[in-house]
Order: structure tokens, then C-alpha cells, then sequence
């Protein structure tokens, strides 16, 4: 198979690892039950061969339900040049449904880079760019957000939840400690500022609330194509990871928030800015907090990782886990529930997954 880059991977309920593999012309569903050494035989999700449209930023995504329902959304060349559908398998993978636009209006418009993510009570949310009330550079686009119960029936479909974001970075999603999701995305503020900000349902409203995330002053009139990390600690801690250009700091940075992203710490630098840090992802489990990002110093890539024992107040020096001679994909950290792993994929060695002790 001619293998794309982007590769996403889950843990479910068993702890067995689902991957989504993207090809030039189809996307594939496999697991392995020994931690990536192996896996199972792939299993096609589109069964008519047809444009697979990952990029960077633009990737295939893949969750698991308490209950073992999987999830899959990917972007392809259909009813528009960008489409996003949705397959789901009710039978541990071994057959998927046929895959669907995400949009119910993906005949007349762009539907791309969705997000999914399951929640505490097992329902799966999904969140995508969406260019239905048109294209405005200056602007950006909207996202809207689809729930699916736990017997895989929408709950709540196509409702737009903001505008004046980014069009070519990525999301984030994490739920607090109340079970509601939170996003973080790049905004495109007043003067062409794009800096993030932070999205959540409001109490007992259909409407979401906006709160700005970070204030670098970023002013670009370009796609910067580097979206943000979060993870939200079992204690309410909000962690976040970003990249900004900005005027008043460069570089990638962490920070998190106590107070439910109203205000966040002092930002800490990530990297060696020599080496052209970037992409990271972040991870709370309990007390530790792991970062996660590439670098590359003119000939390898490098996944760097760095740990904090204490929810993110004190953290080790970075290390290089994994690298490579070759072009890669962005860093990923995931959990089985019992111990943190790095995802990495890359040209020369395949996909791998590295346990971070």
C-alpha cells in the first residue's frame, strides 16, 4: 500500500491500539493487541476507490467508544474537492458502514479537518471547518459539531458553534471535568491577529462561549498551518500547547490555566529554537503531564518529549525519543489507561509506538 503520513491511532476499551491508515485512493482500519508490534489484517473503509485528501493538518481521525463502537471520519475528494465522511463499526471493525459526509450540507460546500472525541458518557462529538455561509480569507471559516449517542443515532447534528477562525489549523478537543467538550483552535482576530482562543458550551445554552487562549499579536495574512494541543487533568488544570510568530514572543510554548481558561500561567518555551520546534501535542494523565513535539536540525527529525510530575509546575529536561533521516509525521501522545505512549510515523521506519516511562 502507498502509505500516507498522516496515520491516527486509538486506544480502546480492551487496550488494543486501532489505527486509521490514509492511501493515495483509500483509507484502512487495523488494530494490534501487542502495543504496534504487530497488526491485525487492514480492514478498507471506502469501498470505491477515490481521492484521499490528508495533509499535514488535514488527517484522518479515529475513536473508540466504551462499548468498543469505532468511529472513523477522513477527508476525500467527493461530493466537494474537500468532503469529509464518517464510518462507524458496530462489530469490533471487522465491517464498517458506508461512509457518509459529516455535513448535511457537503453537495454545496467545503467540509474539512474534523476532530472526534468521545466523551465520559460514551457519546461521540465531532467538530470540522465548514465553508456552507461562504469564503472569506480575512474571516476564515466556521465550525460546526455533530453528537452521536451511545447507539450511534445523533443526538444533536450540524450546529454551527463559531466563526472567524483559521482555515488551515488544526483543532484540539478535551472535556473538563464536568463532561463537556472544550476546543481550542486559532482565531483570526480584529487586525488580522491569529492567536487561539478556547470554545465551551454554555450553561444550560445552545450557544458557545469564546475566550482568548493566548495574546502573541501573530499578525499574518496567511495560513500559519500549526494548530495547538490540549489536554484537560482529571483536577480541572487546563494544558495547552501552541506555536505563534508573534510579535511579542516566537517560538513554540506550554501553559495551563486553574481557572478554567479565564487566565493561564506564565508561558514556558519548548525547544531548541535552532531546530525549528513545532506541532506539539500535550497529555495530562494524573499527576504527570507530558509534552511532546519535532524538531529538526537540518538533517534529522526528531520527536522530543518532556515530563512534569507535579500537573505541569515543575518539568525534566527534553529527550529525544525517537528519529529519523526521513520526512514525519507530527507527534502524538496517547494513553491505554495505564501508561503513556509517543505515536510517530515516519518515511524510512514505519509507524511506530514508544512507551514513555
Amino acid at each position: 500500500m502507498d502509505i500516507k503520513l498522516p496515520v491516527s491511532a486509538a486506544f480502546g476499551p480492551d487496550r488494543r491500539l486501532w489505527r486509521v491508515v490514509p492511501t493515495t485512493d483509500r483509507v484502512y482500519v487495523d488494530f494490534s493487541s501487542d502495543y504496534g508490534k504487530t497488526f491485525s489484517p487492514p480492514v478498507a473503509i471506502n469501498p470505491e476507490r477515490v481521492p484521499i485528501r490528508t495533509q499535514s493538518e488535514y488527517r484522518p481521525q479515529i475513536a473508540v467508544d466504551p462499548a468498543g463502537r469505532i468511529y472513523v471520519a477522513y477527508p476525500a475528494f467527493g461530493l466537494q474537492p474537500w468532503t469529509t465522511y464518517l464510518s462507524i463499526s458496530e462489530d469490533q471493525g471487522r465491517h464498517f458502514t458506508a461512509p457518509e459526509p459529516l455535513s448535511d450540507m457537503a453537495r454545496t460546500a467545503n467540509s474539512f479537518q474534523a476532530v472526534l472525541a468521545v466523551d465520559p458518557r460514551g457519546d461521540l462529538h465531532a467538530f470540522w471547518h465548514d465553508e456552507r455561509e461562504g469564503v472569506d480569507e480575512a474571516r476564515g471559516n466556521d465550525i460546526f459539531h455533530t453528537i452521536l449517542g451511545a447507539n450511534g443515532k445523533p443526538l444533536q447534528s450540524n450546529q454551527k458553534i463559531v466563526d472567524d477562525v483559521c482555515s488551515c489549523c488544526r483543532l484540539a478537543v478535551d472535556f473538563d471535568t464536568d463532561g463537556r467538550p472544550v476546543l481550542i483552535t486559532r482565531f483570526i482576530y480584529p487586525g488580522n491577529i491569529r492567536d487561539h482562543g478556547l470554545l465551551k458550551p454554555e450553561d444550560g445554552r445552545a450557544e458557545w462561549a469564546a475566550t482568548r487562549a493566548t495574546n502573541d499579536s501573530w499578525k499574518i495574512e496567511a495560513c500559519p498551518v500549526h494548530g495547538p494541543a490540549l489536554s484537560i487533568g482529571r483536577d480541572g488544570r487546563y494544558h495547552v500547547a501552541w506555536f505563534t510568530q508573534g510579535t511579542k514572543r516566537q517560538g513554540l510554548f506550554y501553559a495551563y490555566s486553574d481557572d478554567r481558561g479565564r487566565s493561564f500561567s506564565e508561558p514556558m518555551a519548548l525547544g531548541d529554537p535552532d531546530r525549528l520546534p513545532g506541532h506539539p501535542d500535550v497529555l495530562a494523565a494524573g499527576d504527570r503531564v507530558i509534552l511532546a513535539w519535532n524538531e529538526f536540525d537540518g538533517r534529522k527529525n526528531r520527536a522530543m518529549v518532556k515530563q512534569s510530575r507535579d500537573g505541569g509546575k515543575t518539568w525534566s529536561e527534553a529527550v529525544a525519543t525517537v528519529e529519523s533521516d526521513a520526512e514525519v509525521d507530527f507527534p502524538f501522545l496517547l494513553t491505554d489507561g495505564q501508561a503513556i505512549f509517543l505515536s510517530w510515523n515516519s518515511q524510512d521506519k514505519g509507524y511506530r509506538l514508544i512507551r514513555i516511562d
